[in-house]
This record gives structure tokens, sequence and C-alpha cells, in this order.
């Protein structure tokens, strides 16, 4: 009946005569957030600019964001914000995979689950790989008006900023370092997996204890199953409490990104004639990522899950919005949570599932936009893929999407890994090195594409909650 309740509020427009804005509904709070926060980060930037202008320096305008006292305010808020956000994540994943688990087992329900939830991820990654993939090839954004590649023959050195900053993120990784994170599938030392943010271990190792609680008779399973529902009730009023600074939290990160990065972009003449050929790829990569959230994800659950997507939208707006300034599916995934269980009546035993496994392994987003920067950087230097070749990035592509989530700069770690291999197959050096022009529009997309990611992990707790008879799903 509670969750009823909150449901109902919670999908609530604001009235007309609503003049409190922290009466509004949780999205729309966050949404003023992400406007007011747009906006002074843009005021920020400008007046830095403009200081910058005088001094006859406009290069300096990024350099005097970032020691300017708004954008440190901007930083910190944000940061505590997203801190109390990350800061639950271990207690709430684990104590909610340990019960869901062993709540599937009792009634023999976890192996149909799981084959539901990891088919469903496939087929989810396959297609937003797909989409971005015809996208690039229809458009071929890599490529001039003439045929020649964005980048033959050009000074790569004009990206001595972002390769430096490519540097930083991606490190010295490979093939072989990339599959260490299918080590950590199974942690030696739990704390230290808490402790490194390794959430794919932690929840195999959740999923096994949930399982083998099961096995447990009388007391002892009763005191395990009490401790482990006290971590999770306690984890959900920490969640509710963050949740009440989310609008603050969520303007001061987009003030913070908006600043810095209109100041860095806005006097940037350092990409001459290839600049238009990066924006056609941003453009494109942003319209195969809303093809993918607003014509398939409503499609599967229309025809698949057979609910409203207008209603699951207005239930996921709170998460995609943070998502969207957050960039992290891991920091977003105490509120997908709250607002696939408490917004769209799915029940605690689908998402506890579902959704900590998906924000590890199911990121259709971060596929897609691997598939089209990978095919991206050919083109633009000057080397057209063959239909084998270019199954060969799908394949990588959705195989790194999976094993991503444990590695900082993910997606960057995923793309360095699939040109590598490109280049073993066509016999060429240099694709890696082109890569330092993803990062001019890098956080736009980033923050987009992790919404992507969220938004299928939610469809797919609504379509397998659907699939397993649920009743109340999305009726609010």
């Amino acid at each position: 009946m509670a969750s009823e309740q909150r449901r109902d509020e919670g999908n609530r427009t604001p009235s007309a005569g609503t003049g409190a804005f922290w009466r509004w509904p949780l999205h729309w709070q966050i949404l003023l957030g992400l406007v007011v926060g747009g906006v002074v980060g843009f005021f920020v930037a400008s007046s830095a600019l403009r200081s910058a202008d005088a001094a006859g320096e406009l290069k300096s305008a990024v350099s005097l964001v970032q020691k300017g006292i708004p954008f440190l305010v901007f930083q910190l808020i944000g940061d505590l914000f997203l801190n109390g956000l990350k800061v639950i994540v271990i207690p709430l994943v684990t104590s909610s995979i340990v019960l869901a688990v062993s709540s599937l087992g009792a009634q023999s329900g976890f192996g149909r689950m799981g084959l539901k939830t990891l088919t469903y991820y496939l087929c989810t990654s396959t297609i937003a790989i797909l989409v971005g993939l015809t996208l690039v090839n229809v458009f071929t954004p890599g490529t001039l008006a003439d045929g020649q590649g964005l980048l033959e023959g050009r000074d790569m050195a004009d990206f001595s900023i972002e390769a430096e900053a490519l540097s930083e993120k991606v490190g010295d990784s490979t093939a072989s370092s990339f599959l260490g994170v299918f080590r950590k599938m199974i942690p030696d030392n739990l704390v230290v997996a808490a402790h490194e943010g390794n959430l794919l271990g932690l929840i195999i190792a959740s999923m096994v204890t949930g399982f083998f609680m099961t096995q447990l008779k009388g007391g002892p399973r009763e005191t395990f199953e009490n401790f482990w529902n006290a971590v999770y009730e306690v984890s959900l009023k920490v969640t509710n409490l963050v949740l009440v600074f989310a609008p603050l939290g969520v303007g001061m990160l987009v003030a913070a990104t908006v600043s810095e990065n209109y100041a860095r972009l806005a006097p940037d003449d350092r990409f001459g004639a290839f600049l238009g050929g990066i924006v056609e790829f941003t453009l494109i990569v942003l319209a195969a990522l809303a093809i993918h959230m607003l014509v398939v994800m409503p499609l599967i659950l229309r025809f698949v899950a057979r609910v409203r997507p207008s209603r699951h939208f207005r239930a996921m707006s709170p998460a995609l919005m943070t998502a969207f300034s957050t960039a992290s599916s891991n920091a977003t995934l105490p509120v997908t949570m709250e607002c696939v269980e408490e917004r769209a009546g799915v029940s605690n035993r689908t998402t506890s599932f579902v959704l900590p496994l998906g924000a590890t392994v199911n990121m259709d987003g971060t596929a897609l936009y691997e598939c089209a920067a990978a095919m991206f950087v050919c083109q633009a230097m000057g080397f057209q893929l063959a239909l084998p070749q270019q199954f060969f990035v799908v394949l990588v592509a959705l195989l790194t999407s999976i094993g991503v989530a444990g590695v900082p700069s993910a997606s960057l770690v995923a793309i360095v890994v699939i040109l590598q291999s490109l280049e073993r197959q066509l016999g060429v050096v240099g694709l890696v090195a082109a890569l330092p022009i993803l990062l001019v529009f890098d956080r736009l997309l980033d923050m987009c594409r992790t919404a992507v990611n969220i938004f299928s992990d939610s469809v797919g707790a609504v379509t397998i909650a659907r699939s397993e008879g649920e009743s109340g799903v999305l009726e609010a």
C-alpha cells in the first residue's frame, strides 16, 4: 500500500499554483537542477572567456574556470553528491542480490530468470551495436566529400591536449589488461574487491552467497537472512536521504561540466577543416542513441512487455536525469532501483536481481559507441572495412561492453582493444593514435550513453517482471 502511494506521488505533476519547488515530485526538481546548473555553468564560462579575451589569451579560459571559486564549489558539492551515491552502491547491491537469489533459489526460479536476463542483455546490446554500425556506414562521418579520410596526411600534433588526456585515462591498456576484468569475476578478497569497486566480482560472490543461504536450516538461516534484510533496509533509507539532495548535486555536476567544456571548446580553432567531421560523428552517435532509446526500447515495452512506454519514461525520469549528469551507471544504480521498484511497480525480487547485473554487464549505449567510434577512426585514417572486418568489430564491441564496467574510462579502454585488434588484422599501425579526436565531445556522449545504459536496464527489469507474471507493473 505504501509502495503504491509513493508511486502515485512520484508520478503526479506539480500543479500550476505550486510555487515551492521543494514540494515538486523528484523528477521535476532534478530537471530544474539540470537547467539551472547549465545556465550557471554557461555564465561562469562566458565570464572566464571575456577575462581571457581581454588579456589576449583565449586559451587560458579553461584554466581561469578551473581555478575560480565557482567551479571549485561546483566540484565540491557535485563530488559530495556522487560520493553519497557511490558509498551506498556496495551494501545495496550485495544485500539485494543475496536476498533476490535466495528467494529465487527457494522457488527454483534462479536459472529461469538468469537465462531471461542474459538473453535480453545480449539481444539489446547487439541491436544497439547494429544501429550504430548502420548509421556510420550510411553517413561515413570519417570521410570527406572527395572520399579521402578525415585524418589522412594530417598532423595529429593538433590534438596534443586530447592525447595527454587520453594517456592519463587509458594508460598502457591492451587486450591482455582488458582480460583482467574477467579475472576479477572471482575476487580473492571481498574487502579489496569492495574497496576497488569491483562490482562484477561482488555480484558473483553475492549470487553464490544467496544460493547457498537456501541450504541453511533453522536458526542460522533466519539469522543470516535477517542480517541481509537489515543491510538492505538501511541502504534504502540512506538512498532516500541522498536523493533529497539530488537536485542540488545534479545541478552542480552539470554546472561544472558546462563551464569547463564550454570554455575549452568556444575559443578552439585547432581543428580546422576537419572539425565538421567530428561534429558529424557526434551527431550520428547521438542520433543512434536516440533511435535505440526512443524507438527500439519503446517497441520492446509495447510488444514484448505489453506496457505503455510513456508511463515507463515518466517513471524513470529521475534516474535518467541522474545518469545524464553523473555519467556513471554504477553511481546511478540506487536511483535506478528506487525508480523501477517504487515508480514502475516491479517487485523487489526482480529489481534486485536484474538491475545490479545490468549496471555491470548490460551497456547498450557503450556498445553502440564503441562500434561507431572504431568505425569512425578507421574511416578517418582512410581504411574502409570489409563486411568480415565489420562483423569482427561488432563481436569485439559486444564482448568488451560486457566487461568494461570495472575499468576506469571503460569505453576508451574497450575502443583501444578494438583498434589494436584491427591493426593486427589490417597489418597497419596508427589507428590508436587517432583516438584523441574522440575526446573533443566525449563528455557529452558519455552522459548520453550512460542514460541509454540505465534505461535499457530498466526496460529489461519491466520486461522480465511481466514475463514472470507480476501484476501492478506500470499500472500507476
